[in-house]
């Protein structure tokens, strides 16, 4: 893959991966702190709120292109001096990935269903729950983006420095 082409897509995967951090920071800032104090009636209100849309439209796709580029990239990266950096970030990104699948499939769907009532008290565990791995969610993604940043700053030297493959830095 060209270097300029490489870095493009470095920095738009690292772009949309910062939506993602950044979306999640915002939740976890304003949002969910109200829904650990009375959660069924805060989770009524919130499922309330989210009448024409949801928080999945500003997710998706656009996070999870952004994850599966970090992988191609990785995967058809033949520079060996990113080759660490790739691989470090596509692993945080698979970490990233795992504790998203994590969290929608066992909390956030109980929390957007609309019977969502039925869980009672457990609404409060599973609102912690979702606090406690979209902090994990927020550092795998913030470290797979710091990896990506890493990479194109290697690149980018690599660039405007002709002797920067012999130096090795």
């Amino acid at each position: 893959m060209k270097t300029s082409v490489e870095k493009k897509l470095l920095m738009a995967s690292a772009l949309g991966l910062s939506y993602w951090f950044f979306g999640n920071l915002y939740e976890a800032i304003v949002f969910s702190p109200n829904w650990v104090v009375e959660s069924p009636e805060q989770i009524r209100r919130l499922n309330e709120f989210f009448v024409r849309t949801s928080p999945t439209l500003y997710f998706v796709p656009l996070t999870q292109l952004a994850t599966i580029l970090v992988w191609i990239i990785h995967w058809k990266n033949k520079d060996r001096l990113i080759k660490k950096e790739l691989k470090l970030a596509s692993l945080f990104a698979i970490f990233a990935t795992l504790i998203n699948i994590i969290i929608v499939s066992t909390t956030a769907i109980k929390l957007f269903e609309t019977d969502y009532a039925k869980y009672g008290s457990y609404l409060a565990t599973l609102t912690w729950r979702w606090n406690i791995l979209n902090l994990f969610r927020m550092v795998t993604t913030g470290v797979t983006i710091y990896f990506l940043f890493q990479s194109y700053r290697k690149l980018d030297r690599m660039g405007t420095n002709k002797n920067y493959r012999q130096q090795g830095v």
